[in-house]
């Protein structure tokens, strides 16, 4: 299955893309580690009710000439403890110029259902909804902390 969630962030391409590319991930969200795997929270938040999984995020290698403007971040992340009902993420974090100082974020996301063919029929009566905005919810708290970190600078 497939999710998607972007994002227009009001920087300079350049300055999101550097952040981004840092090897200290400034940006993570819910950070509890360091290397490139890290310990993260996914999940929702249904009203005033946050329901969040611990997971263990894992970064891509950028390569050692990063275009000053453009990157593309493979990310994935799976869930930490409990049962096997919360599929592994993978995907690919993209960062490009928008118009007039603007920078697009992009968070594209695939994942297998668990529990075979009952686990697919879940995942379309509900689960996929809940897929989406965890990506959702994942890419807006990553632009806070992306935020966070472009107004320090």
């Amino acid at each position: 299955m497939f999710a998607q969630h972007k994002v227009v962030v009001a920087h300079p391409a350049r300055r999101v893309a550097a952040i981004m590319a840092a090897p200290d991930h400034p940006w993570t969200v819910g950070l509890d580690g360091d290397g490139r795997q890290l310990l993260a929270t996914v999940g929702v938040r249904i009203g005033r009710l946050p329901i969040y999984k611990h997971v263990q995020l894992t970064l891509g290698t950028l390569p050692s000439a990063v275009p000053t403007d453009r990157l593309m971040l493979p990310v994935s992340w799976q869930a930490v403890g409990g049962p096997p009902l919360f599929p592994r993420m993978e995907g690919t974090i993209h960062v490009e110029p928008g118009q007039a100082g603007y920078t697009k974020l992009t968070l594209n996301a695939r994942y297998d259902p668990p529990l075979g063919k009952l686990g697919e029929l879940i995942d379309v009566a509900l689960m996929h909804r809940v897929a989406q905005a965890t990506i959702t919810d994942f890419l807006e708290r990553l632009v806070g902390r992306l935020e966070s970190e472009l107004a320090g600078k």
